[in-house]
Parts: C-alpha cells; sequence; structure tokens
C-alpha cells in the first residue's frame, strides 16, 4: 500500500510542479486580442471609438515634429482635445510636400494598444477618438514604409493608466502576477 500512496504523492506533486511551471511562464488566465481594431478586449477600459475627419477641431495640446530629419521636419504631429468634451480626441499627420510617402496617424490607449484607430492619407492624415475621458491615450504618426514616425506617448497629462484586469490565482496564497508596466514609447 505504501507504493501506491508514493505513486499518488508523486503523481500530484508532478501535476503541481507543472501548474506552477505554467503559472510561471504567464499560461494562467489568457485573454483575446483584437489587435488593430476599435474594440479591444480591456476589462478596464471602455472600447475606442473612433474614425477618420477631414481635419482636426478644439484646443491645440500637443505639436510634435519629426526630429530625426533635417529641417524643415518631414512630418509633423498635432493633437487636439475638445475643451467642452475631454474625452475627444483628435490627432492630425502632415508630410511636408517635398516628401513623397502615405501618412498614417493612429490614437490609441497607451495601456491597451490593441484599441486603436488609425488612418491613412496623403499629404495630411486626421483621426478622431470619442469616449477617452480620464484615459492616457498615445498618438503616433508615420509616414508608411520609410522608417519617419512620431511618437506623442500621453497625449493630456495627468491620465490613468488602467490596464486589463488579472485573473485571481487558483492557488491560495499565490496572487497572480501584476501586469500594470507603462510602455512610454508608444507603439
Amino acid at each position: 500500500m505504501s507504493d501506491s500512496t508514493d505513486s499518488l504523492f508523486g503523481f500530484i506533486l508532478f501535476i503541481l510542479f507543472l501548474a506552477l511551471l505554467g503559472y510561471a511562464a504567464g499560461g494562467i488566465g489568457s485573454s483575446s486580442s483584437t489587435a488593430g481594431t476599435t474594440g479591444g478586449t480591456s476589462q478596464s477600459l471602455p472600447p475606442l471609438a473612433g474614425s477618420s475627419v477631414s481635419s482636426c477641431t478644439g484646443t491645440l495640446k500637443q505639436d510634435e515634429p519629426d526630429t530625426t530629419t533635417t529641417s524643415p521636419p518631414s512630418l509633423n504631429l498635432r493633437v487636439y482635445v475638445d475643451p467642452m468634451d475631454p474625452g475627444q480626441k483628435c490627432a492630425t499627420a502632415t508630410r511636408e510636400p517635398a516628401v513623397a510617402g502615405t501618412v498614417k496617424v493612429t490614437l490609441a490607449y497607451t495601456a491597451d494598444k490593441t484599441q486603436m484607430v488609425s488612418h491613412t492619407g496623403d499629404p495630411t492624415a486626421s483621426v478622431q477618438v470619442n469616449g477617452t475621458d480620464n484615459y492616457c491615450v498615445s498618438a503616433v504618426a508615420e509616414i508608411v514604409g520609410t522608417g519617419v514616425k512620431v511618437t506623442i506617448p500621453k497625449v493630456v497629462e495627468p491620465c490613468t493608466m488602467v490596464p486589463a484586469k488579472q485573473p485571481a490565482s487558483p492557488w491560495p496564497g499565490i496572487t497572480a502576477r501584476p501586469d500594470d508596466t507603462e510602455d512610454e514609447e508608444g507603439y
């Protein structure tokens, strides 16, 4: 009887070892991703709603030129906020007329970049998002295929980073790993 008890105990330890190994590798709990869409799956952020617009209106909050090229800059990114609705943010990317290429502008939650709204244009592209009150939003402009990129990691300060909720730990005494690191570089 001692051999069967030892075998059962060894089997249970093996299963626990595999479970802990899976936990350490991040295999506990998963969330689906809808990269490149406006829906997203974050449990803490409202879905990012937005669309392309012909131009931005509101109060200019940030103006970032491309600093990797010579003067004048080949690309400029401007972000606007509606003074009556701080949850409405708009970004416009404009390339220098002498520079060839399609311009792409993107607005996304800083904490959940799977929720994004993008638009392309030539020589200007604009995109607007709504319902982002108090949430950190990043803006990125690029000239597609050239490597020229301008990033605004946080459109409005102060703002709240709200990462997706972590699953509860299935084992008492072991807390779920937090994943609340902040990515300051945009995309």
